[in-house]
């Protein structure tokens, strides 16, 4: 099938690992020349230098603390000067720390609201009128299950994706006059670094073995494993692609069918 996507031109943050490096990674095999933004410059190197050999795709990279403001102005401007216009962005950067609520400190939850909730704000803020120019675009934005999931041990990053969703919506309903489509992907548990580490944090604040948490997770599951990265990015590739032309405001659940209830 042909996503029409050949020589579109993307932006994906937190692009250097995990979920962000599959999504940059299933872009460029359509042929989609993207900048992988993150803050670790040798890593996104790596990432960049991988994506390139497997896909033939120029992938373009910038250092970045999306946490301030004035940065990410820069990652945007950098991103215009480079590519020449941004077609995609997908939102992705943010680690919220998950712990114990009563010991949790504000520094922790503010640190974390400004990369993963105030960065997306911000990064679709600035390439929003880029977009609306160019009377096209997609902005997908990374928000897990937590946010329709509660838990108590991670009330700092589900109050953030639950922000998020809303946010992507509203933003959805100002962006569609620009014919700028705007969505949302929920993934549930995937195997990636920061899987590990959240699992040992809720592990410590649970008072529980790893690998026994480990097990109970994967039991939850109706299809007996959690998504790998790539699950998720082949719906941020279909969102970002033509065959999606109708699909604005709504999040999409990734999960396997963990989570109870019937929205999507």
């Amino acid at each position: 099938m042909d996503l029409g996507l050949k020589s579109r031109t993307a932006v994906v943050t937190g692009g250097s690992k995990g979920i962000g490096k599959a999504v940059a990674h299933s872009l460029a095999a359509e042929g989609v020349r993207t900048l992988i933004c993150a803050r670790d410059p040798e890593a996104l190197a790596k990432t960049a230098s991988e994506i390139r050999r497997d896909t033939g795709t120029d992938v373009l990279t910038y250092a970045v603390d999306l946490s301030e403001l004035q940065n990410v102005k820069r990652a945007v401007a950098e991103a215009i000067s480079t590519l020449g216009r941004v077609d995609i962005l997908v939102n992705n950067a943010g680690a919220v720390k998950g712990g114990d609520f009563l010991t949790l400190p504000d520094d922790d939850w503010i640190s974390g609201w400004n990369l993963k909730l105030l960065g997306y704000i911000r990064m679709a803020r600035e390439v929003l009128p880029h977009m609306q120019q160019q009377r096209s675009g997609r902005i997908i934005n990374i928000a897990g299950v937590a946010a329709r999931n509660p838990a108590p041990t991670f009330m700092a990053g589900g109050a953030a994706n639950a922000a998020l969703i809303n946010f992507t919506k509203s933003l959805a309903d100002l962006a569609a006059k620009s014919n700028v489509l705007v969505t949302a992907v929920s993934p549930g548990l995937v195997r990636t670094d920061r899987f590990e580490s959240l699992l040992r944090q809720r592990a410590s604040a649970e008072g529980k073995d790893f690998e026994t948490l480990v097990r109970e997770q994967m039991a939850e599951y109706p299809l007996g494993r959690i998504a790998t990265p790539e699950d998720i990015a082949n719906l941020v590739t279909f969102l970002a692609s033509e065959r999606a032309s109708f699909m604005a405001g709504v999040t999409i659940t990734v999960d396997g069918g963990v989570s109870r209830g019937v929205y999507m």
